[in-house]
């Protein structure tokens, strides 16, 4: 972690652990701005028959503007996706391909599984937090599962609008220029464009504004907005709830063990699910006092 980003830092008290560079935070305001307007002016086409249609497309300038504004914004979300490609890519070779370069470790095998073990890619670990979540959600565990830097819920919202760009992007191009790509391609591929078009939108819509919002902005945690895309700092009790065991390894790498907090639900101290007075014979039980004594005060619970 370079010093421009230390690992954390400390405001009035609070801790504030490190997420997101300057780099992504721009690449991530510019996407969500042309997302947006993508959705203001392709939207009132999809439900053209509805009466908020009309006044929707007026704002932004009606049949005369309203595309042109639609087709810039796709464009700039376009040119941020393949940016952050190739960020990734240069990332990846930079930290990973040459390295293996150097110790003379390079090959297929080796640079697939360097890929394999990036931490935007799904793994196991996911898998079993899901079903970890399921078991504490239906109450059969009080224990919530502790994510790592990135929640399987994190990288589901960054690879669904990955796997969307691919598809709204190619069909919008196809579409913008039907009239060159009718000299290459069926008739009928513009129209399937159009359908993939369109409802790949509205997925991806629906997709922002109800599960990523709701995630990042709505839910109890957060409301009413989460500031991690705007300063790149989440705050301690978040990294507590969402990333607890990659919490624990920073407080620990950068010193700071005494100062670890435990799990939100306490699942891993009992004394955190008893009452005032049985956290006091707890604390005397670790010191030495009998069990009785513990015994007796959890007849109160």
């Amino acid at each position: 972690m370079s010093e421009k980003y230390p690992p954390i830092k400390t405001i009035n008290g609070r801790k504030y652990f490190f997420r997101f560079n300057m780099n992504l935070r721009i690449q991530h305001i510019i996407f969500a701005a042309s997302i947006i307007i993508l959705v203001l002016t392709g939207m009132p086409l999809k439900f053209s028959g509805t009466p908020w249609a009309p006044y929707l497309y007026s704002m932004f300038g009606g049949i005369a503007i309203a595309p042109w504004v639609h087709k810039i914004s796709g464009s700039i979300m376009l040119i941020v996706f393949v940016y952050h490609i190739y960020w990734c890519i240069k990332i990846f070779y930079n930290n990973h391909i040459l390295r293996l370069k150097r110790e003379g470790k390079r090959t297929i095998g080796s640079v697939t599984m360097a890929a394999l073990k990036l931490p935007m890619i799904p793994n196991l670990k996911d898998a079993k937090d899901i079903i970890d979540l399921m078991k504490y959600l239906l109450y059969f565990t009080n224990k919530h599962p502790e994510g790592d830097e990135w929640t399987w819920k994190e990288k589901f919202d960054y690879w669904a609008p990955f796997w969307g760009c691919f598809i709204i992007g190619a069909s919008g191009i196809i579409i913008w220029k039907k009239e060159l790509f009718t000299q290459y391609i069926p008739g009928d591929l513009i129209n399937f464009c159009l359908i993939a078009h369109s409802d790949e939108a509205l997925l991806a819509a629906l997709f922002l504004f109800i599960w990523h919002w709701y995630n990042v902005h709505f839910s109890t945690s957060v409301f009413p907005m989460g500031t991690v895309f705007l300063t790149g700092y989440l705050p301690e009790d978040l990294m507590i709830e969402e990333h607890y065991a990659h919490y624990v390894r920073v407080m620990k790498k950068e010193g700071l063990e005494d100062e670890i907090q435990p799990p939100h639900g306490g699942h891993s101290n009992p004394a955190c699910n008893l009452t005032d007075e049985a956290k006091n014979l707890f604390s005397k039980s670790k010191n030495g006092s009998s069990n009785d004594s513990l015994q007796q005060g959890g007849s109160g619970i």
